[in-house]
């Protein structure tokens, strides 16, 4: 497996100094890849199968409207998966000095997914990930421009934009981050150049339940 450490910016120590800040805020906004490394991974992105979302998914009420791209859980091995297994590594490091480890030991991804926002994109109206994932969710942009934004409910009130720049990491609160229930509301909007990203998630493959 090649090694894709040199294209990591931080390091067990500065991730978790980063991931306190999930207690408070719900989110943490850092570099975390490097130039070459977003290219190599968007190389490997542009050979994915994509298929485009369904417009509006949700219960009547709780609707959430999304204008994207999307390419989940692939077969094909690549780079994408000497990233993984790097920032897991990381994580894990990271996890062990945040005593006591603020998730189980060892944690691993088991949902990955690239999402193409086109220019002009209307982004996805605020929603708060399903429950089954639990600890974090990391989503890294790799091209483009656009406002990622956390919020208080689906009316988007107290929003704060977070940078979302090439390199840039998203990592977000998810169920049971030491023992937290509570996930943030968030949206993406304003796409004023093709947006790329890739996500990567932990599903403790519950029942489904409808979306909050």
């Amino acid at each position: 497996m090649p090694d894709f450490n040199p294209y990591l910016l931080t390091t067990p120590s500065s991730l978790a100094q980063a991931m306190k800040l999930l207690h408070t805020e719900g989110v943490a906004a850092f570099p975390l890849v490097n130039h070459d490394g977003c290219q190599k991974m968007l190389a490997a992105v542009n050979n994915l199968p994509f298929r485009a979302c369904t417009p509006v998914v949700g219960p009547k009420g709780k609707e959430v409207e999304q204008d994207f791209e999307i390419a989940m859980n692939f077969d094909q091995a690549s780079i994408l998966d000497d990233y993984q297994a790097a920032f897991e590594k990381q994580i894990n490091q990271a996890f062990a000095l945040m005593e006591p480890s603020p998730y189980a030991l060892p944690f691993s991804f088991n949902d990955k997914a690239a999402l193409v926002y086109k220019e002009g994109s209307k982004g996805i109206t605020p929603h708060r990930d399903l429950l089954c994932f639990e600890a974090i969710i990391a989503i890294l942009t790799l091209s483009g421009e656009a406002g990622f934004y956390i919020c208080d409910d689906r009316e988007k009130n107290n929003s704060r934009r977070y940078s979302a720049e090439p390199g840039v990491m998203i990592l977000m609160r998810g169920r049971n981050f030491a023992g937290l229930e509570q996930r943030p509301y968030h949206y993406v909007e304003g796409v004023s150049k093709e947006r790329i990203g890739y996500g990567l998630r932990y599903n403790v493959k519950e029942p489904v339940e409808k979306a909050t």
